[in-house]
Order: C-alpha cells, then structure tokens, then sequence
C-alpha cells in the first residue's frame, strides 16, 4: 500500500460558492441525485428522488417507525413527492422544481440512473426500489419535461436495488440495463427490449452475472487494456469470458480485499494513460467494521496496487472525478454523510499534483452530502458541485467553482 496524499498546498487552494437549491424539498429520505440536460438549453438540471421518510420513535427502550403506525402511511403519501427535478437557471436566477410523477408509495433507493430507452431523443430516468422493494422502473420523459412523466416496470425479480447503469457490458454493440441488488445478493443486466415500454422486460432478457454477493458501486469499461469491457461491482472486477452455447460467463477477480460498501470511479489518475480503480467505503463505519477509507488502485497487468488517500471517514457515500483546477490533472471529490453519528459532515477535495499524490482540502464544512455529482452547471468549463442530504435534515445543494 502507497499513501497519496500531502499536506494542503495554498497555491492549490479551491473557492467555491455554496448556494442552496432548495432547503425543504418535498421528496422524503432523499436517495438519488441525477443530473442532465433535460431542457435543452445546455445547462444540466437535477432529478432528485427518495424512500420516503422513515422517522423513528423510543417508547419504553422500543424502536417504533412511525410510517407503520396506523394512518400514517397514507398521511406521509399525500405529503411527500417521490420523484422531483430542479430547472438549472445557468448563470443567474433561482433553479425552479417540477414534480417528476405525482404517483406514490414508491419508495426509490439510490439505484437510478439517465439514459433514452427508448431511442426518441429524450433522457429518461431509471431507478429501482429499496428495503423490501423489488421492482425497477423507467420513466418516460415527454416532449415536456414539466409535464408528468410515464412510469414503466421494468423488472420485480430481484430486492433493493443499490446502482443502475445503462452501458454496453457485452460489447454487442447495443447498451444494457446492469444494476445490483442488494437483498438478493444478485449482480445482473437486462437487454433493453425492443418495445421498452412492455411490463415486464421479458426474463429471457435477463441475465444474472454473480450471485451472493452484496455489492455497491458500478461502473463498465475496458479496466485491464484487453480490448473488452469489464463490468466493475464494488471491489470486484468482472471479466467476460465466452461460455459457447451457454452464451458469456463472468468470472470475478477480488481487487480490493476487505473494502467494504464501497462507491466506484474509473479514471486515470497517475497520468500513465491506464485506468485506476477508484473506490470510497460509502457506508462505513455505520454499515461497516471501520471507518470509510478512500484509495485507488493501479494495475500493471498482473497485480493491483493500493494507494490510500484517507482512512478516517464518516460514510463518504460521494466519490467523483474530475480537473476541479484546470491543470489538466484529475481531481478527487469526496463528501461525508451526517446519518445518524456525524455533526460535522465533510466536502473534500484531493487536488492531484500529475504525479499520483494529492493535496486533501475542504471544500464545505457541516453540510452533509450524499451522492454528489461533479459537472459544469454554468457552461464556464468550470467542475461543480451538486448535492443533496441522506438525512437527518433535508436540503439540496451546489457549490460553484471559482477557480
């Protein structure tokens, strides 16, 4: 293991401005955070979606949730919206929100992700339920966006769906849909039907890549330079192989041993021209034996190398890469969750200096973040921020970058 991180360098230092989008959206237990032009004005706007809240009472030494206690589901329905997006205004005025779907009871995990289904033009959004849900949908975007959106299943076979990716795994030429669940311990991808809009997708569609395996984090590509994708699933690479008249096989390499829950990134951080795996334990230390560590590692073709750039974190469940400076050298953002333990929720950004070692500086303080995203919001080729609470409070966020 490398450590890859110096001490803070004030030539290097970022300035960023902190605005709020909105500080009481109507989405409970806000899950997912997507950014696309949805528009088409070139500014990026934000689909944000959630589980429904989940308050929680202590009688008497006992965990009652209040959503189970009689009436209150149907009051916690008519309140909360479970899917909304923010119009991105450019560079002045204030985002305006628009209700997605005005369905309820859907309860949306952080598995979600943008992509046009069905091949009109238009970014749709697909995202899968969480805790005991079983069911992934896409939604339809119409001409307008700010009209409401069609809803369509796309699957009920599997739980809890954590990451959804729509990416060309198989190389055939046409995307997939990949996404993990968490409760059946499946890692799998559906072929997009031709007619997207039947409910189901037919199970012939379906095909399971592993199994038993409890993983976050996804992400396709050719990882290891042999000219075929790879699908990464948390710590775990993925590679092809061909099964014959069985059709491909899959077989896992383990890169990171005991890395836990963890958000993944692909980029070249070291400036050789190849692929680093970058990984953040998302959920630890409260779903996890430790505290969240952040590292990437390199591959020389036959072996993975740590580099750790931090080990001390509190649920760091925002993992992006991007050049925040301009240097052409890419940069790290990583942000700190306040779920339940953390009051003092940190934004970092590790500023790379071309040469695999970074400067840790801190972008925010006492905001906590949850699957961050980095991409320019202004159209001034500058990397910003957005963001939005986990929980307790509730709030979305983006930081402007002044560099």
């Amino acid at each position: 293991m490398h450590t890859a991180e110096r001490e803070g360098d004030p030539e290097t230092s970022l300035r960023f401005r902190h605005e709020r989008i909105d500080d009481s959206p109507p989405v409970g237990l806000l899950s997912t955070c997507e950014p696309t032009d949805l528009t088409g004005d070139g500014h990026p706007d934000v689909i944000v979606s959630g589980l429904g809240a989940r308050p929680e009472l202590s009688v008497a030494g006992k965990r009652i949730l209040v959503r189970q206690l009689p009436g209150m589901e149907a009051l916690f329905q008519r309140l909360e919206t479970p899917v909304v997006w923010y119009e991105n205004p450019g560079t002045e005025g204030q985002w305006k929100r628009h209700a997605l779907t005005t369905e309820r009871n859907l309860h949306l995990d952080v598995g979600a992700c943008v992509a046009d289904v069905d091949g009109d033009g238009r970014v749709d959004f697909l995202v899968g339920q969480g805790y005991d849900g079983s069911d992934v949908y896409w939604f339809q975007q119409p001409a307008d966006p700010r009209e409401e959106w069609t809803k369509h299943l796309v699957t009920d076979r599997f739980q809890k769906y954590h990451d959804l990716l729509v990416a060309d795994v198989d190389d055939d030429g046409e995307d997939e849909l990949v996404g993990l669940s968490q409760e059946a311990e499946t890692v799998f991808y559906y072929d997009v039907p031709a007619d997207p809009t039947v409910e189901p997708w037919p199970e012939a569609n379906c095909h399971v890549v592993d199994e038993g395996v409890d993983l976050e984090g996804l992400w396709v590509g050719d990882i290891d330079g042999d000219g075929r994708s790879e699908l990464v699933a948390g710590p775990h690479v993925y590679h092809r192989t061909d099964g014959g008249d069985d059709g491909d096989r899959w077989e896992r390499e383990v890169v990171a041993e005991g890395w836990e829950k963890t958000r993944v990134a692909v980029a070249d951080l070291d400036g050789d021209g190849d692929p680093e795996l970058l990984l953040s334990e998302g959920d630890a230390p409260l779903y996890g034996t430790h505290p969240g560590r952040v590292g990437w590692f390199d591959y020389d073709g036959e072996t993975w190398t740590e580099h750790l750039l931090a080990d001390e974190l509190y649920c760091p469940h925002s993992l992006q890469v991007g050049d925040l400076t301009g240097d052409g050298h890419l940069d790290v953002v990583v942000g700190e969750m306040a779920h339940r333990h953390n009051d003092d929720p940190v934004l970092y950004a590790f500023v790379n200096r071309g040469d695999g070692t970074f400067d840790r500086q801190v972008v925010e303080r006492g905001v906590e973040t949850h699957e961050a995203k980095l991409l320019d919001l202004t159209g001034d080729g500058r990397l910003d921020i957005v963001s939005k609470s986990y929980g307790p409070r509730k709030h979305v966020d983006v930081w402007y970058n002044g560099n």
